[in-house]
Order: C-alpha cells, then sequence, then structure tokens
C-alpha cells in the first residue's frame, strides 16, 4: 500500500513539474538565441565593411543589424510578458556558453 502511494505521489509531482514548463516560453528563447547570433554576425559582417572602406556595402548590411534589433526586441518583449527576467542578456549568456561548447567538441 505504501508503494503504490508513493508511486502515485511521484506520478503526480512529476505531472505539475511538467506542466509547469511551457513550450512555447522555450521556442521563444530559441528564437531569440538564434536573432542573437544573426545579429552578431551581421554587426561583424558591417565593421568588417568599415574597416576596409565599403562604405555602400556597410550601409545595406547595417539595415539587415536593424532589422535584428527590431526581432531581438519583439522576442524581448515577448519573453518579458512570460516573465522571464532579462531575457537578452540570458540569450546572450547561452549563445556564448553553446559556443564555448563546440570550441572544445563537449556538445
Amino acid at each position: 500500500m505504501r508503494k503504490l502511494l508513493v508511486l502515485i505521489l511521484g506520478i503526480s509531482l512529476t505531472a505539475s513539474a511538467m506542466a509547469q514548463t511551457d513550450p512555447q516560453k522555450k521556442q521563444e528563447m530559441k528564437d531569440l538565441r538564434t536573432d542573437v547570433r544573426e545579429k552578431k554576425a551581421a554587426s561583424h559582417k558591417v565593421n568588417k565593411d568599415w574597416s576596409h572602406v565599403r562604405v555602400k556595402k556597410a550601409m545595406h548590411d547595417h539595415k539587415a543589424v536593424a532589422r535584428e534589433n527590431k526581432d531581438i526586441s519583439k522576442d524581448s518583449k515577448r519573453l518579458k510578458r512570460q516573465g522571464v527576467d532579462h531575457p537578452v542578456a540570458k540569450a546572450k549568456r547561452q549563445v556564448r556558453v553553446q559556443d564555448d561548447n563546440r570550441k572544445d567538441h563537449t556538445n
């Protein structure tokens, strides 16, 4: 009887923990991480164009960075409404950790 009670208690705790995780929030964070990665790559490209005095191309690429900033701010606002504190900082930190793991080949 005790085993059955412990089993039911364990199942109920597991179910309640699974119910608290929001798959939409996870997808939003994933989108934000990809936006942060794309912005970093685009801004690196702009800086490289400026350093090589490719002004017209740099101005064109800068528009892509602005689009990424808009995407990041939209995702950030959505995540803040869902209760995530500092979503952009978390996304940047997660991207840095993932990139470091790729460098170390420890996926």
